[in-house]
């Protein structure tokens, strides 16, 4: 049942009393509480709360030798990254304490982010000289305690904790250190914030947006080469940086799954249309994603942005404004997918506004992609021949490679779909910021499988839209 598919972080496995003492189990720093949307601002709670971290199993270094003999022990394994513009730094450090045959390495790796990089791996005599080795290099490069990593405080020219899924290490180009985890998107997103600050003060500081561009490029790594990484000193640079995670968050963090047990959802379309955004999303999130949606949708009224097939007024704009600010799309969608119909009810206004917009947009009958964190290749719901039905509201990408690059920066096994759509509704130029070529499926689209392969650690499925339970 989908109320069973809740997200739960499983306990972090026993450690032997020995170690329990040194330390909790790894989690990253606080973080301050922020006016992001409420998607954000879970992924920001994880992170706080540690819940990111325990219970997955550790992942040898792809580079190291023999790796298929060894594993990681217990909790021993970090990646750290080090950004600094103005020295042209852009720096990883990977650690781990390894054990195979009755041995125990320590192992570290580390480099220009994207490239392989130089690498140690010392033969240990035991297990507690590895974990010597390991803590003491987690001090060197952090100037932090192993022990108190809960509290992990960063430090300027020192390396920071980034958090990812440990799966095996991405395309170079686009996830060098892995998957990042939704809560270090998180953690990205609220340095963004801060740079938005910084710019909308008058006589921009570039040393300060230079220290906050590094910040960020520390949490988020990307790949640069061996050129120096460029600050975020404008608002398109911010935005492109904002909503590309917005739309990670949305297209490839969302579950696809449908439940066969589910109902079809029934009364919404027979409610008078709401006059105002402000009336439909009462009580569904803060007020200020609310405002900024408003004056948006204003401002796409009075150019009829869109192209749409009969007139728009702004509560209609501001409805689909709304989801992309990713105010409320995740609780949304949970509750679109949860057996508990009655939980949705809260939203049935809010629904047929945004159902109104949503309608007046062209349908296309257009090929989409979605790249997704998670492998669907063995699926039942994914065999060939079979009919799946997206409950909640589905983001795809008209652009393949905005699909690709999510796969890629995965890391590890992931899945890109490619959907052959007959009722699309393309919202690129109704979005905060329209790099990502957004197009939406309506809640209850029914889609047929019509190949799953894969290819390498990517899975490849084709659906085909066949009908929509909510009409």
């Amino acid at each position: 049942k989908v109320a069973a598919k809740a997200k739960a972080e499983p306990a972090p496995p026993a450690s032997p009393a020995k170690r329990r003492a040194s330390g909790e189990a790894a989690s990253p720093p606080s973080l301050k509480k922020s006016k992001s949307s409420e998607a954000l601002q879970k992924a920001k709670a994880t992170a706080s709360a540690g819940g990111a971290q325990g219970g997955r199993a550790r992942v040898v270094d792809s580079r190291v030798p023999n790796r298929g003999n060894l594993t990681v022990v217990e909790d021993y394994s970090i990646k750290l990254n080090q950004t600094h513009i103005d020295a042209n730094n852009n720096k990883f450090y990977i650690i781990q304490v390894l054990q195979g045959d009755g041995q125990y390495f320590a192992w570290n790796r580390w480099g220009r982010v994207g490239e392989d990089g130089q690498n140690k791996l010392m033969p240990c005599g035991s297990l507690d000289q590895a974990v010597r080795e390991f803590e003491k290099k987690f001090r060197e490069k952090t100037q932090n305690a192993w022990a108190a990593r809960s509290s992990f405080k960063p430090v300027n020219g020192k390396y920071t904790i980034v958090e990812t899924e440990d799966a095996e290490g991405g395309a170079q180009d686009q996830a060098p250190m892995g998957k990042l985890t939704e809560a270090q998107i998180g953690k990205g997103q609220t340095v963004l914030e801060q740079i938005e600050a910084q710019l909308k003060k008058g006589g921009r500081d570039q040393k300060r947006l230079e220290e906050l561009s590094s910040e960020f490029y520390t949490l988020i790594p990307h790949n640069f080469g061996r050129n120096r990484p460029p600050a975020i000193v404008s608002d398109d640079m911010l935005q492109a940086k904002v909503e590309l995670l917005k739309f990670y968050l949305r297209m490839g963090f969302e579950v696809v799954e449908e439940d066969a047990g589910l109902t079809p959802v029934s009364g919404v379309m027979e409610l008078a249309v709401p006059k105002s955004l402000d009336e439909a999303a009462s009580g569904l999130c803060p007020k200020g994603p609310v405002t900024a949606s408003n004056t948006k949708g204003a401002e796409l009224a009075r150019k009829q942005a869109g192209k749409p097939t009969k007139k728009m007024d702004a509560p209609l704009y501001a409805s689909i404004m709304l989801y992309t600010a990713n105010a409320i799309y995740k609780d949304l969608n949970e509750c679109l997918r949860n057996e508990n119909r009655a939980k949705l009810r809260r939203y049935f206004k809010y629904l047929r506004l945004f159902f109104e917009s949503m309608a007046c947009l062209p349908k296309r009958k257009v090929t989409l992609w979605r790249g997704l964190s998670v492998d669907l290749h063995d699926n039942p719901q994914y065999a060939v021949g079979k009919t799946v039905t997206w409950w909640g509201v589905s983001s795809c990408t008209a652009d393949i490679n905005v699909a690709k690059n999510f796969a890629k920066g995965c890391g590890g096994k992931c899945t890109v779909i490619t959907v052959e759509s007959e009722t699309a509704s393309d919202i690129s130029a109704i979005t905060f910021y329209s790099n990502e070529k957004e197009s939406l499926l309506c809640p209850g689209t029914q889609l047929q499988v019509k190949s799953n392969k894969r290819n390498g650690n990517v899975t490849e499925i084709t659906l085909k839209e066949v009908g929509r339970v909510i009409q």
